[in-house]
C-alpha cells in the first residue's frame, strides 16, 4: 500500500485516487474514494495490455461476470468500464487479510475456525454458482477473512456454465488446449482441461479446508506437473484433518464431480455454525487493525508502505516483447494467452507424471558403473498474490528482478524457436567442456515439454565439472511457448543476479541461491532455457557464457514455416 505517485492517476471514472494497494506485471489495484466517500478497490490493466483485443474482450467476461454476483459473499461491483483507453473494474473495497495470508502469518486454523470458514465458503459458492457462474480459480489468497466472514474474490478467470457458455457464444479456454487456474487447488477435469461444472469449486473448496488445516494443499508437489498429476490420481493425506470434518472433506475431493455434495449438501452436512463475536482467530484481528491503520496514514498524506500485512507483491514487468504482447497466432488459439500470474501448461502434460527427480549429490564420488548427477535447480512457479487490503485481485506476472532483455525483437519478429532437447552425445560434441564422455543424467521428449541434462566428469577421480541442461517448451504456437518460457524465467531469476552483456539470448541471470557450483548461468531464448553450473576456480563466469552459448547452438531449430 503506498501513495500513487506524482505522475499516476487522480481520478479513475468518477472515482478519487487515494493510493495503490497493489501492483503486478498486468495491472494494479487503486485504493479509491466515491462521490459519497465510499471506499472502493479499483482494479486498472496496464495500457499496454488494453491494446491487446484477447486482453480486453477477457477483462470484459471479467466485468460481466462480477456484476452477475451479489455483494453478500464477493466484493460488489460499484461501477465499470471495460472499453476506457485504460479499462478498469470499481469493487466494494472489502478490509481484511486473505485465507492464505493469515495462515502464513499466524499458522494453521483450529477446526472451530475451519468449520466457520467450510460454511462460509460453501454459502459464497451457492451464491456464484446460482448467478450461473463457475469461480474456476479457488484458493487461499481469493478467500477474504472479514469481520462479518468471508468474501470471495477475483472473478478474473469465472465462466459461465456449459449450457449459457454455449447461448452466449463462449467457447471457453478449455477448448483451446489451455488449463488455466492455480495448480495445487485444481480439480482433477480441470488440470486435465476437461469441461466444468460446478463440482469443479467445490474439489477447490476441499483443498482448501485441508490447507487451513496443515498449511499447504494436499496435493502441492515439487513441480508443477508433479502437482497436476496428483490432483487427478492420487488419494491425499486427511490424517491432519479433525474427524468431525475429514469425512466431509473426502467427499469434496472425490475424482468423480458427481460424488461430490453441492454447495447447499455442504452446508447441511456441516450444520449451523455457532454465532460468536469474533468470527476469526485474534491475528485477523491484528491484521485488520494494521490495515486500517495504513489506510488512514494513506488518505491523511503519511507514509503507508508495509503498514498492511500482505504477501511481497512482484515487480512490474518492464515492457513486453512484441512476441508477449502478441495475439494469437492460430485460430487453436482464438481467445487470450494465458496470464502470467495464471498456471498455464498445454492440456496434454496434464495426465502425465513429473520427469523423474535427480539423486541428491552423494557424499563421495559416483563410481564409473554408476554415476550420480547433480541435482537439478529446483524450480520456483508463478502464482497470482493476494491483495489482502482489496476487494479485487490485481493479475501479477513474474518478478523480473533479475532478469533482463538482451536482444530485443523487432515489431513483428518472431521468436527463437526450438523443436527439441539435443541428447547429450550429439550436443557434446559442439560444448567446450574436456573430460570423460558426458553422463545423460536424463532426457525427456513429450508433446508439451522436452528436457536433457548432462554431466561431465574429471577423467580419473570422477568429480564433477559442469552440467549443461536445456528446456523447451513446445505443443503451441511459437509465440505462446517463448511466453510461457519468458514466465517460469522471470520467476527463476528473481532470486539471482543479473547476467548483463552477453550479447545473445533474450535474457540471462546468474543463480545464486543453494547452488552446488561455483558459478551457474541461465540463459532464454525464445522457447528455449539453457542452464549450465561449473565447478571451477578462475574464469568460471567466462567459461559459463562460453558454454551457454554453445549449448544454445546445440538445439535443434524448429524449420522455417
Amino acid at each position: 500500500m503506498k501513495h500513487v505517485g506524482p505522475d499516476g492517476p487522480t481520478h479513475v471514472g468518477p472515482f478519487k485516487v487515494a493510493g495503490v494497494l497493489g501492483q503486478g506485471g498486468m495491472g494494479r489495484v487503486l485504493l479509491c474514494a466515491g462521490p459519497d466517500g465510499r471506499l472502493v478497490a479499483v482494479k486498472q490493466v496496464l495500457a499496454h495490455f488494453a491494446d491487446d483485443a484477447g486482453f480486453r474482450a477477457r477483462f470484459r467476461r471479467e466485468v460481466a461476470a462480477s456484476r452477475k454476483v451479489s455483494g453478500a459473499y464477493t466484493a460488489a461491483v460499484m461501477d465499470a468500464d471495460p472499453d476506457a483507453p485504460t479499462p478498469w473494474l470499481a469493487s466494494v473495497f472489502v478490509a481484511g487479510p486473505s485465507l492464505g495470508a493469515v495462515v502464513k502469518a499466524d499458522g494453521v486454523l483450529d477446526e472451530a475456525a475451519v468449520h466457520r470458514l467450510a460454511a462460509g465458503l460453501a454459502s459464497a459458492l451457492a451464491e456464484i454458482h446460482r448467478a450461473g457462474l463457475i469461480h474456476r480459480d479457488l484458493k487461499p489468497d481469493n478467500v477474504l477473512l472479514t469481520e462479518d466472514g468471508v468474501r470471495v474474490i477475483d472473478l478474473g478467470i469465472a465462466r459461465v456454465t456449459e449450457g449459457e457458455a454455449e447461448a452466449e457464444g463462449d467457447t471457453g479456454l478449455t477448448r483451446t488446449g489451455w488449463v488455466i487456474g492455480s495448480p495445487s487447488f485444481m480439480s482433477p477435469e480441470q488440470a486435465e482441461s476437461k469441461p466444468l461444472t460446478p463440482a469443479s469449486d467445490v474439489f477447490s473448496l476441499g483443498s482448501m479446508l485441508v490447507m487451513a488445516f496443515t498449511g499447504s494443499s494436499p496435493f502441492a508437489g515439487a513441480s508443477t506437473l508433479r502437482t497436476l498429476y496428483d490432483v487427478v490420481h492420487s488419494t491425499p493425506d486427511l490424517s491432519a484433518v479433525p474427524v468431525g470434518l475429514r469425512g466431509i472433506v473426502e467427499r469434496c475431493l472425490a475424482k468423480d464431480p458427481a460424488a461430490r455434495p453441492t454447495p447447499a449438501e455442504l452446508l447441511e452436512l456441516l450444520g449451523p455454525v455457532a454465532p460468536a463475536g469474533r468470527q476469526w482467530p485474534a491475528a485477523v484481528d491484528r491484521m485488520l487493525a494494521d490495515q486500517r491503520a495504513a489506510i488512514d496514514r494513506l488518505l491523511s498524506g503519511g507514509a503507508a508502505v508495509g503498514a498492511v500485512p500482505q504477501e511481497s507483491l512482484p515487480e512490474p514487468e518492464p515492457e513486453p516483447e512484441p512476441e508477449a504482447a502478441a495475439g494469437p497466432e492460430s485460430e487453436s488459439e482464438s481467445e487470450v494467452a494465458p496470464a502470467p500470474d495464471e498456471v498455464v501448461e498445454r492440456a496434454a502434460e496434464r495426465a502425465e507424471p513429473a520427469p523423474p527427480a535427480v539423486p541428491p549429490r552423494p557424499t563421495s564420488p559416483p563410481t564409473e558403473s554408476s554415476p550420480t548427477p547433480p541435482p537439478a535447480p529446483p524450480r520456483r512457479r508463478s502464482r497470482t498474490v493476494a491483495l489482502v487490503a482489496a476487494g479485487v485481485l490485481v493479475a501479477t506476472g513474474a518478478g523480473v528482478g533479475a532478469y533482463t532483455t538482451l536482444d530485443r525483437k523487432t515489431e513483428g519478429a518472431d521468436p527463437a524457436a526450438y523443436s527439441d532437447a539435443p541428447a547429450c552425445p550429439e550436443a557434446s560434441r559442439n560444448i567446450p567442456l574436456t573430460g570423460r564422455d558426458p553422463q545423460e543424467d536424463f532426457h525427456s521428449a513429450k508433446d508439451f515439454e522436452a528436457k536433457t541434462m548432462c554431466s561431465w566428469y574429471e577423467p580419473v577421480s570422477d568429480k564433477w565439472i559442469a552440467m549443461v541442461r536445456w528446456e523447451v517448451k513446445r505443443g503451441g504456437g511459437d509465440s505462446a511457448n517463448a511466453r510461457l518460457q519468458q514466465t517460469e524465467f522471470a520467476t527463476d531469476a528473481a532470486a539471482g543476479k543479473r547476467a548483463n552483456g552477453l550479447g545473445f539470448g533474450d535474457g540471462a541471470y546468474w543463480r545464486t541461491v543453494d547452488t552446488e557450483w561455483t558459478c551457474e548461468l541461465a540463459v532464454r531464448h525464445g522457447n528455449l532455457i539453457v542452464k549450465v553450473g561449473l565447478a571451477q576456480t578462475g574464469g568460471c563466469e567466462q567459461k559459463a557464457k562460453e558454454v551457454a552459448k554453445a549449448a544454445l547452438a546445440a538445439a535443434p531449430a524448429k524449420k522455417s514455416r
